[in-house]
């Protein structure tokens, strides 16, 4: 059961002094950073889709298109580490400023060559500015929306970011050169500067928490630890390749099916998510992940069996179903883990937990591109995304029926959770004192599922 503390640990009067229910003041204090982190989905979202298609056009096998993915996803876990730390030497809106005229920089340099080996390295420069990125507006948000209100301003900021993921890949179909669609990822990422560094509100205090090691978490909550594996293993294999896909598909225009294709993946997982955490509040959180991965795996095989000669609309249904399967599952394995972690843990485990994903999202995208070379070409992607759903949904099932479920009461309310930095975990923050250590699953004493 979560230890409930007598009083917070840290007192920001000032940010978080009371407001009236129902007023917009919280979300006033985090709109224009909330308007620059989705700009930044929209041109990440966007460059992704533009880098698989520009290297296919190319001539990269599938197996190279993995390797760029793996690159960006390498990227990602080392800006997690590191930007933190950089965040609390400069501040908020310098660290956002710096990684943000990086990625620019990185953006523009896509158009000078078109060597699998230097789109792998620009890669790698990608998902560290854009891991920083995350984690300076992450932080800001979490820290600047009032407690009372921290959990609606998080989530609301979850949707808009799906939105700006959603719309990039849609601009990019109004472009006319394959170098525009860079030119348009570093205009996006320059507009996203330009609310943060106009803002008066002042930026918060910073901190940073070391997290769980990948072994304790296991040792905690098996489920958790394997559902989040699996959703970077898969999720970012996807997200990194469904281009490739889409254009074995043979339709007569992929960019336009590719902006389709990211559309009904985001709004999939968009309208499963609320419904799916609502009901892990009530039953046992495992079953609701079990079901969701075996959506996601029959909506995969689907995909990769019969994607070429289904029609549109259905066509557009099913990547729905995947999406509500597949990108659910994670937001669930974070609540499952935190209703087995004491309250003083929480930010500690919130970040080993995404630790975890991103090992996982390292592998992901060079196993797919793998299938994908085995033979079975751009439809091995989802016999892969099939393969690795299934399995989990295997696990988190055995799981519950060899171990209790914690108990209703027990459980803390269902609070959406993404992807982005280690620092997102702050919005639950009641201590700091834990060390990170890969190896270490001691102090792991409480329940375990």
């Amino acid at each position: 059961m979560r230890a409930r503390p007598d009083a917070p640990l840290r007192d920001h009067a000032h940010e978080n002094a009371p407001l009236k229910p129902g007023t917009f003041a919280g979300y006033r204090k985090v709109i224009t950073l909330i308007i620059s982190l989705t700009l930044l989905q929209a041109a990440l979202a966007s460059l992704t889709l533009v880098v698989a298609l520009h290297l296919r056009a190319a001539g990269a096998s599938n197996l190279a298109l993995g390797l760029v993915g793996s690159c960006f996803a390498t990227g990602l876990f080392m800006g997690a580490l590191f930007a933190p730390r950089e965040i609390t030497r400069v501040g908020h809106i310098r660290a956002f400023s710096l990684f943000a005229a990086s990625a620019i920089i990185v953006s523009l340099a896509f158009t000078l060559s078109v060597e699998v080996a230097a789109f792998a390295v620009l890669q790698v420069f990608v998902g560290f500015c854009f891991s920083g990125l995350w984690a300076a507006g992450d932080g800001w948000i979490t820290r600047a929306a009032p407690d009372h209100m921290r959990g609606a301003i998080v989530s609301f900021y979850h949707v808009v970011n799906k939105l700006g993921s959603i719309s990039g890949p849609f601009i990019v179909l109004g472009l006319k050169g394959d170098a525009d669609g860079f030119l348009l990822a570093a205009a996006l990422i320059a507009a996203a500067i330009l609310p943060v560094a106009a803002t008066s509100n002042p930026q918060p205090e910073t901190s940073h928490t070391a997290p769980f090691g990948p072994a304790r978490i296991f040792k905690l909550a098996p489920a958790a630890a394997v559902a989040a594996f699996t959703a970077g293993a898969v999720n970012t294999a996807v997200g990194q390749l469904y281009p490739v896909y889409v254009a074995g598909l043979n339709h007569p225009d992929p960019l336009k099916l590719s902006a389709q294709f990211n559309g009904a993946l985001l709004a999939g997982s968009m309208i499963a998510l609320w419904p799916a955490g609502l009901l892990s509040d009530r039953i046992d959180r495992r079953l609701v992940m079990g079901g969701l991965g075996a959506v996601g795996a029959i909506a995969a095989f689907i995909l990769a069996l019969l994607g070429n000669v289904l029609p549109l609309g259905a066509f557009v249904f099913v990547v729905g179903l995947y999406g509500a399967g597949a990108l659910s599952h994670y937001a669930l394995a974070v609540a499952h883990a935190a209703d087995k972690t004491e309250t003083h843990q929480m930010t500690a485990m919130m970040a080993g937990i995404l630790i975890i994903w991103s090992m996982g999202s390292i592998i992901g995208p060079l196993a797919g591109g793998a299938v994908m070379s085995l033979g079975l070409g751009p439809r091995g992607l989802f016999i892969y995304a099939g393969i690795g759903m299934a399995l989990m949904t295997i696990f988190v099932l055995a799981r519950s029926r060899v171990s209790d479920a914690v108990p209703v009461e027990d459980k803390g309310p269902f609070v959406p959770t993404q992807t982005t930095s280690l620092v997102l975990a702050e919005m639950d923050i009641r201590g700091d004192d834990e060390q990170f250590d890969l190896f270490d699953d001691t102090d792991a004493s409480v329940d375990r599922s």
